[in-house]
């Protein structure tokens, strides 16, 4: 956008009393001319770690640096706001910025434009002040370019074509995917598959490939589950012993969880219930582990059936034992 103004009365350099001189060609007039004068700018910046051309500001100002001085037309910037965030690593900045192009009446024209760049230390405010410049001389002064299109480089630009891989990023985004072991397998065997496991893509720690960020991302998984798992192991004697503590029944060591420690674990958690022992009583005298000997509240072994039983006329008579 440009609007063509007279120089305000106050700058921040101070108050002025100049005013536009008539006499004086106006700035409309200049510009037109540095139009005339302006040479092509052509993609002549490149990129070799990702392999892309670009259209740089230095060119820009290059072709314009000696028009705007034959025709004596300057230019001050005007930054109107900024925004900035973090992304993953990179600062980020957002910023509208003012570009006033002055001529020697005092008039000036004024060309607004965004910028946008990211950085991983404190240059993203100069790139982003950079791009807003380069698309305002590139804009306000109709600067020729080669292979027709101001889109500087992002037809080129690996971030601006669509890989084969976005859609495997997309479906790994998702939550369901993302904090699931076996589904990233799959997606790894499916990726296999389309020969795309060593295409680059954008991970949480920077560029790597499809195939290393799912084996990554799966590793940590299994990781995590196995602290979890180890942290229980070793709260297990603990829980056991207030079990034991709470209900009367002997801590138990810890042991490899088969069929009947499976039977021993679901009387240990149904042990205030007549209703759930029963139950457990019953899985037990079918399956042939009612005669099994386990240590009673006394210390004695005793069969596993004559525990549950005791342990359900005891809750019986809880009832009873409160009446009275």
């Amino acid at each position: 956008m440009a609007t063509a103004s007279e120089a305000p009365a106050t700058m921040a350099e101070g108050p002025t009393t100049h005013t536009p001189n008539q006499d004086q060609t106006s700035v409309y007039q200049l510009m037109s001319r540095v139009m005339r004068d302006v040479r092509n700018v052509g993609k002549n910046g490149r990129n070799n770690s990702q392999n892309y051309s670009f259209r740089g500001v230095d060119d820009a100002i290059g072709a314009l640096a000696q028009p705007l001085r034959d025709h004596g037309v300057f230019m001050t910037p005007e930054v109107l706001d900024i925004q900035t965030e973090v992304r993953g690593k990179m600062n980020a900045v957002r910023m509208r910025v003012a570009f006033h192009f002055y001529g020697p009446a005092g008039d000036r024209v004024t060309a607004t434009t965004m910028g946008e760049a990211s950085d991983v230390a404190d240059k993203a405010s100069n790139k982003a002040m950079s791009a807003a410049l380069k698309y305002a001389l590139i804009h306000t002064f109709m600067i020729p370019v080669d292979a027709g299109s101001l889109d500087d480089g992002d037809r080129d630009h690996p971030v601006g074509q669509r890989s084969p891989a976005d859609s495997y990023m997309e479906r790994l985004r998702k939550p369901a995917v993302w904090h699931n072991v076996t589904a990233l397998q799959a997606m790894h065997s499916e990726a296999r598959g389309d020969g795309l496991l060593d295409a680059r893509v954008e991970g949480p720690d920077g560029q790597t490939t499809l195939g290393e960020l799912l084996v990554s991302r799966g590793t940590a998984l299994k990781e995590a589950a196995a602290e979890q798992e180890a942290q229980r192991a070793k709260e297990a004697p603990e829980a056991a012993r207030q079990i034991a503590a709470e209900h009367g029944v002997p801590a138990q060591p810890p042991v490899k969880s088969g069929p009947f420690d499976e039977l021993k674990a679901a009387a240990n958690a149904s042990w205030g219930s007549s209703l759930g022992l029963i139950e457990v009583r019953m899985k037990a005298q079918s399956t042939g582990f009612d005669d099994q000997l386990v240590p009673g509240p006394d210390g004695t072994q005793i069969t596993f059936d004559q525990l549950l039983a005791d342990r359900i006329e005891q809750l019986s008579q809880q009832p009873k034992a409160d009446a009275a």
